[in-house]
């Protein structure tokens, strides 16, 4: 049923997050779902969405994909990628997105659980979020960029 409004939503988002000053004043978490939209429609997917569930998209190809969204300058000098054990333990895939502080897509990465798990072996403790450095992140093996086919999704929201 949501694949069905997901350009649609994802359109009327976007717009939003580019232009309501609320949202730049106030850091509003909804650059989040934009990004789960974004990825499920760059991977053919569906936003399955639930905190609780422990990833937000359902892809054909990708399987399960935890999105983490973060808006560059918000995490001090070392951006990062933040994950928590729970959203390891149930995705196939982790895809990190970046936006501008004015909400323009920056850029999207993701790793297969396996190559995450070897970034955060070690830091994730039971509650905590462990970080890693964006750098690290996008160099792990098996890095795949999701850039062009989030742009291209994005360009046709309008």
């Amino acid at each position: 049923m949501k694949a069905i409004h997901a350009r649609e939503d994802a359109a009327e988002m976007y717009t939003i997050l580019r232009t309501a000053n609320c949202i730049k004043r106030y850091d509003s978490i909804s650059h989040q779902l934009l990004a789960e939209l974004a990825v499920a429609i760059a991977t053919n997917g569906e936003v399955v969405g639930g905190n609780n569930r422990g990833s937000d998209v359902l892809s054909p190809s990708y399987g399960k994909i935890e999105v983490k969204s973060r808006i560059l300058g918000t995490d001090g000098p070392f951006p990062r990628v933040s994950l928590k054990p729970h959203n390891l333990d149930k995705s196939d895939w982790i895809a990190a997105v970046r936006w501008t502080r004015d909400f323009e897509f920056h850029d999207a990465i993701a790793l297969p659980k396996s190559a995450a798990q070897g970034l955060f072996a070690g830091r994730l403790s039971e509650g905590k979020v462990a970080h890693v450095a964006w750098q690290t992140w996008i160099a792990a093996p098996g890095a795949e960029s999701l850039a062009s086919r989030v742009r291209t999704a994005l360009s046709t929201l309008s």
